[in-house]
């Protein structure tokens, strides 16, 4: 038999305890779903999977999206970003800032924001954004992954050994190559041709890490980068995700 001195402090504990639970409940909060198509489960921490019913439905740390043959959704976070997943997508949602691709194909959309750059890391880096658009690609083998740059730039950062980046020499290098050359006491017209024979060679560097600019594509296999400038197929990627998320994305870019 419960004492009747003590029922007005169990109902004063059970009213202070209620919103203290349902904030613990959403502490985890990272975004909510705007649209969707086809079907798509959210996996949580504990391995527990959900299939995705309506939009606003939210999504918390730790949350897996994993979109089937034919789905799509698209996803709004807390912290200035905006995805877009296409078929036989993966993407972990974690604290705020950070992302993890796992795989398929996904658009990525990032407000300018002050304080530390959002990162999402793939399997050999970590790429830090402020500002940008990009979307990263799964290779057809699976054995890695492409990252086409639409505006703003990318910090690529290697999770392991340096990366071995290849690709080709511009052509405003020449200047600097002719005043190498300067000592052979060649004809300009000369240097230009043995240089345009260098250009249709691939140069190597090694870095730890290394900026991208727009347009500007990079493939990631382990450790070796592939630059190369974007194609009519990447930009059609581009056309394809914003189509699909149009208004979304006007409303998202005005939001202050």
């Amino acid at each position: 038999m419960i004492n009747k001195k003590l029922v007005p402090s169990l109902i004063f504990l059970f009213i202070f305890i209620q919103p203290v639970v349902s904030m613990a409940e959403h502490s985890g909060y990272r975004g909510k779903v705007l649209k969707f198509s086809g079907d798509v489960e959210v996996v949580n921490a504990e391995g527990e999977k959900r299939t995705i019913k309506k939009t606003d439905e939210p999504l918390n740390e730790m949350d897996t999206i994993v979109t089937k043959k034919d789905a799509r959704i698209v996803v709004q976070f807390d912290d200035g970003a905006l995805s877009v997943l296409d078929e036989k997508s993966r993407l972990r949602v974690e604290k705020t800032s950070w992302f993890s691709y796992l795989g398929g194909k996904i658009y990525f959309t990032f407000k300018k924001v002050f304080g530390e750059p959002r990162k999402v890391k793939t399997r050999a880096a970590t790429i830090g954004i402020r500002g940008t658009t990009f979307i990263i690609n799964e290779s057809e083998d699976q054995s890695g992954e492409s990252v086409a740059l639409k505006e703003g730039l990318l910090q690529v950062e290697s999770t392991g050994p340096e990366f071995e980046i290849h690709k080709k020499k511009e052509l405003d290098e020449f200047a600097q190559f002719k005043q190498q050359q300067q000592q052979a006491k060649k004809a300009v017209k000369t240097e230009f041709e043995q240089y345009k024979q260098q250009t249709r060679k691939e140069f190597i560097v090694y870095r730890k890490q290394f900026t991208l600019r727009p347009n500007r594509v990079i493939s990631l296999s382990g450790y070796r980068v592939d630059e190369t400038a974007m194609t009519e197929t990447d930009e059609a990627d581009f056309t394809s995700f914003e189509s699909e998320a149009e208004e979304m994305i006007k409303a998202f870019r005005a939001e202050k």
